[in-house]
C-alpha cells in the first residue's frame, strides 16, 4: 500500500523550490489590500514540509479572521465558531491524504478512517491543537451550544449584510454592549439557558442609561434597542432549532406605563420638527453653490416628495415613469441595491414642480449609469448622503430636532393644511393606510390621479 499526500496551496518553483500561495477571500482582499498570501518555503519534502503548510495555514487563517473583525466590528469568537474553525481546516486536511491500497492486501480498510488516522497521527506528534485533533478523531461530534455572541454573529451576517450600512451595524454593537453590561460575556451565555428574568435584567438596565448630555434615554430608543435584542434572539432560535423548547425572554416584557405605550414624548412628530422657512430656502441656496450638484439634486426630491433617504438615494432610472405624461412619478420599491422599510413603501409618487425639473437633471447627469445618483447607490449610501447634508443644514440650525428627516414632516404639514384626504397622505408617505379596501381596491391609473390632485394642492401647483 502505498500513501502520498496531495498538499494544495503549494506551487512549484524553479530549483526544486516550493512556495505557500493562496488567495483571499474577496471582502478581505478589501480590507488587506492584497489578493495573495504568498511565502517561500523553506522546507522541500516530507514531514517538514506538510509541517510548515500547516504552519501558514494557521497564519492564513488569522489573517482572515482579523481582517473580518475589522469588517464586522470586535465580536469574539465563540466555542461553536471555534468547532466550526476546526472542522472545516480538519476536512481539508484529510481530503489532502491520497491512499492507494494494493489489490493484495489481506485487508481493506475503510478509506477515511484510514486518512483520519494519518492526519490524527501527524496533528498529535507535532504536538497541535486539540480542538483540531478532535475534529479529525470525532468530525462526528456534537456542536458546542449556541450562545448569545452565536445570536449576534448570526444576525449580523443574515440581517445586516449587504445594504443595511454601517449604522445599523453599529447599532447592533452598541445594543450588545448594553447586553454586556447586564448579563455578562455573550459567549458564556448559552441560548437554551435564557429565562425571563435575563430579559428584565436587560430592560432595566437600559431604562437606567443616560446620553451623553445626562439625560434619560428616550423611551422610542430603548423600545427600539429591545425590538432589534428580540429579533436577534428569535432569529437563533428559529435557525438553531430551538424554537419551541426555548422561550424568548425579550418577547412581551412589560414596561413603565408612559414607556408601554410610548407616551406623547415617544411620538415621530415628537422627535424631529419640520424645518422653518428660512432654514429650508438657506440649505438649497447653499447646495446649490456647491460644485457637485448631486446632493442638491438629493435635497430637492427629498423635499417635494416626502420620501426617506434610501427611497431617493437608491432610485434606478428605470424607476422614474411617464415625465411627459399627464403624471410624472417615482417607483418606490425593494430591488437589488436597496431595500424598502416595509411592504406598504412601495408605492408610486407624484413629482410635480421642482421636484419633476430635479429628477429631469438627475436623468441628464446619470446618463449611462442605472442608478439614478450612482455617488450614493451603494451600501450605506442613504447613511452617506444623509451626513453630509446634515454638515450643511448645521450651519443654519443647531436644533437637535432639525435634521434631514425632518422634510418628511415639512411635506405631512403641508398635505394635512391642503386638506388631503388621510388616505391620500399615508399612501404618498408610504405610512399603512389601514383599511383593507384602501389599501387593495381601486386602480393603479386612479389612484395615481388622486395623488397628482393631492400633491397639486399641498405644493401650490
Amino acid at each position: 500500500m502505498t500513501i502520498t499526500m496531495r498538499l494544495n496551496y503549494i506551487d512549484e518553483l524553479s530549483g526544486g523550490r516550493k512556495r505557500f500561495r493562496r488567495r483571499f477571500p474577496k471582502e478581505v482582499r478589501e480590507v488587506i489590500g492584497r489578493e495573495f498570501f504568498q511565502v517561500p518555503m523553506r522546507s522541500t519534502n516530507g514531514a517538514k514540509l506538510v509541517a510548515e503548510k500547516d504552519a501558514l495555514l494557521v497564519e492564513f487563517d488569522k489573517i482572515v479572521k482579523e481582517a473580518k473583525r475589522r469588517l464586522r466590528g470586535v465580536d469574539k469568537v465563540t466555542p461553536r465558531q471555534l468547532w466550526a474553525d476546526a472542522k472545516a481546516k480538519a476536512d481539508e486536511m484529510v481530503s489532502s491524504v491520497v491512499v492507494f491500497q494494493d489489490d493484495d492486501d489481506d485487508q481493506q480498510l475503510d478509506e477515511d478512517d484510514l486518512k483520519r488516522e494519518i492526519v490524527a497521527d501527524l496533528i498529535e506528534s507535532e504536538g497541535k491543537d486539540p480542538l483540531l485533533y478532535k475534529a479529525v478523531v470525532s468530525p462526528s461530534a456534537p456542536d458546542p451550544e449556541p450562545t448569545l455572541q452565536d445570536a449576534k454573529t448570526l444576525y449580523r451576517e443574515e440581517r445586516l449584510a449587504g445594504d443595511a450600512g454601517r449604522n445599523q451595524e453599529n447599532r447592533l454593537d452598541r445594543i450588545c454592549s448594553r447586553l454586556i453590561d447586564a448579563l455578562g460575556p455573550l459567549e458564556s451565555i448559552p441560548l437554551s439557558s435564557l429565562r425571563r428574568a435575563h430579559g428584565r435584567a436587560v430592560r432595566d438596565h437600559m431604562l437606567s442609561q443616560k446620553k451623553a448630555d445626562g439625560s434619560p434615554l428616550s423611551p422610542s430608543s430603548i423600545k427600539r434597542e429591545m425590538n432589534m435584542v428580540k429579533a436577534m434572539v428569535n432569529l437563533a432560535l428559529v435557525e438553531f432549532d430551538l424554537k419551541g423548547s426555548v422561550v424568548n425572554p425579550f418577547e412581551k416584557l412589560e414596561f413603565p406605563k408612559g414607556l408601554a405605550t410610548g407616551g406623547p414624548q415617544a411620538s415621530e412628530g415628537d422627535r424631529r420638527e419640520p424645518l422653518p422657512p428660512e432654514v429650508i430656502s438657506k440649505m438649497r441656496d447653499r447646495l446649490s453653490m456647491q460644485k457637485s450638484q448631486v446632493l442638491y439634486l438629493i435635497w430637492r426630491l427629498l423635499e417635494g416628495t416626502g420620501c426617506r433617504g434610501s427611497e431617493i438615494t437608491g432610485l434606478r432610472r428605470e424607476d422614474v415613469h411617464d415625465l411627459d405624461g399627464p403624471y410624472p412619478h417615482i417607483r418606490v420599491e425593494w430591488h437589488e441595491d436597496r431595500r424598502v422599510k416595509t411592504a406598504v413603501s412601495i408605492r408610486s409618487v407624484p413629482l410635480i414642480g421642482d421636484a419633476l425639473e430635479a429628477t429631469k437633471e438627475a436623468l441628464s447627469a446619470s446618463s449611462g449609469n442605472p442608478m439614478l445618483f450612482p455617488r450614493y447607490a451603494r451600501p450605506g449610501g442613504a447613511d452617506a448622503a444623509s451626513q453630509a447634508l446634515m454638515k450643511h443644514l448645521r450651519k443654519f440650525t443647531d436644533n437637535h430636532r432639525h435634521a434631514v428627516y425632518s422634510l418628511r414632516h415639512n411635506m405631512k404639514d403641508r398635505l394635512v393644511a391642503a386638506g388631503v384626504p388621510e388616505r391620500d397622505e399615508k399612501r404618498i408617505l408610504g405610512h399603512s393606510v389601514g383599511d383593507l379596501s384602501d389599501r387593495v381596491y381601486g386602480g393603479a391609473e386612479g389612484r395615481l390621479r388622486a395623488l397628482h390632485k393631492a400633491m397639486e394642492r399641498a405644493l401650490g401647483g
